[in-house]
């Protein structure tokens, strides 16, 4: 399995989960001094909940306690899915919608932890 890997345009936003994926690599010491030269602000703590989405898990208390009781990482990721599409309300509701039926329903989804890759550093 390979992984392309290519130059990033100057001004694209990273995901959370490309965020994850060099913390992996600065962590497994793979990460290459003209890699470490473009990368964004890599803080966990500075990821924030957008409020319009943290006042819909909170509506329904079964949404809100399956929300806490997945890993840190997965709900990094899936708010980050939803928040980065805000000018679009369209995609923005739809993606909502689906992330909290499937948090209603205890599921998680999607490759968030790129096959377990990011689950074992």
């Amino acid at each position: 399995m390979a992984q392309r890997l290519s130059p990033r345009a100057q001004k694209t936003s990273w995901t959370e989960l490309n965020k994850e994926r060099v913390r992996r690599l600065e962590k497994l010491e793979l990460m290459t001094d003209a890699g470490r030269k473009v990368l964004p602000e890599m803080k966990r703590e500075a990821f924030v909940i957008d409020p319009l989405i943290d006042q819909r898990l909170k509506e329904d208390p079964q949404v809100y306690d399956n929300f806490m009781g997945f890993p840190e990482l997965y709900r990094r990721i899936r708010i980050d899915t939803i928040q980065r599409e805000h000018k679009d309300m369209e995609l923005y509701t739809h993606r909502l919608e689906k992330f909290i039926k499937n948090t209603r329903d205890n599921q998680m989804y999607g490759d968030w932890h790129d096959s377990g890759r990011l689950l074992d550093y």
